[in-house]
């Protein structure tokens, strides 16, 4: 799949889990925009057919993924990419979901990793790990109180503006599951998760004057249900890549003109490339 590298480049693998071809295609010209001088980016798209005879799901080829279950599945059936750790040095999940794919990947670079310790090391995130923890680096900070010598967490948190209303419980648990664990409450720092009713590829196939209008409200609804400052809103899918400015209308239509434009607003596409870039540039 990859030819041989130089040694002063990065070799990443950017994954649609979906056989949307369209839905990668959007993805290039975002993730090229970084100009990354050091970084050769490849797309793949997951196969229409999984590429195994024995694959325990017979169902047809999965082109937005509308739920866990779907996340799971199309884990499985982009699976072979397991098989190219040696080529690359990082992979992107491009799905805004507690996707299991990643860690797959990470367990076959653990144990690529395990028999070859004289390579650099390789790397993977998807863009829904990679939108929460650089939310949380942009939100999380402590200060002073009334009383002397003390101190507390500043109280803003994140939000997630999404699509389909089947990812509102989902990703909450997703994210609840990743910053405090299973079965507990929501973390303080987390807003919640506002959907605008489109699928991912409706987004791409809906008058764009609508798909606007539903980002907008949602981000707005979003900021105007929590109890504190929603200082970051992530894209909570890959098709809504590039969409920041809807969000940004959203976010100023709820706080106002000042407030609103202090609202950080993260891409987790951009944020995990950005990530994985420097995680191959430390060697962490």
């Amino acid at each position: 799949m990859a030819s041989e590298r130089k040694n002063d480049t990065f070799r990443i693998m950017v994954i649609n889990p979906n056989v949307s071809v369209e839905m990668t295609d959007a993805l290039k010209p975002i993730i090229k925009r970084l100009d990354f001088q050091d970084v050769e980016w490849t797309f793949y798209t997951s196969p229409r057919e999984d590429p195994s005879p024995d694959s325990p799901d017979s169902e047809g080829p999965i082109d937005s993924i509308n739920g866990p279950e779907d996340s799971a599945k199309t884990a499985w059936t982009c699976r072979d990419v397991c098989q190219h750790i040696q080529d690359y040095d990082a992979f992107l999940v491009a799905c805004y979901s507690a996707h299991p794919l990643v860690g797959m990947i990470r367990k076959a670079i653990a144990e690529y990793e395990g028999t070859h310790r004289d390579q650099r090391r390789r790397f993977v995130t998807g863009i829904f790990e990679a939108s929460v923890t650089t939310s949380m680096s942009l939100i999380s900070a402590f200060n002073l109180t009334s009383v002397q010598y003390a101190r507390e967490q500043v109280e803003d948190s994140f939000g997630i503006v999404t699509t389909g209303s089947a990812w509102k419980q989902e990703l909450t648990n997703a994210v609840t599951e990743m910053l405090v664990g299973k079965g507990r409450d929501p973390p303080a720092c987390f807003a919640g998760v506002a959907t605008t009713g489109l699928s991912a590829i409706e987004l791409h196939h809906t008058d764009p004057r609508e798909v606007k209008r539903r980002i907008s409200e949602a981000t707005a609804s979003l900021l105007r249900n929590s109890k504190t400052f929603v200082a970051a809103v992530c894209l909570g899918c890959a098709g809504m890549v590039g969409m920041d400015e809807a969000v940004r209308e959203g976010c100023i239509a709820a706080y106002g003109e000042s407030n609103g434009s202090r609202v950080r607003i993260v891409d987790g596409v951009l944020a995990g490339s950005r990530q994985l870039a420097d995680h191959c540039r430390s060697g962490y």
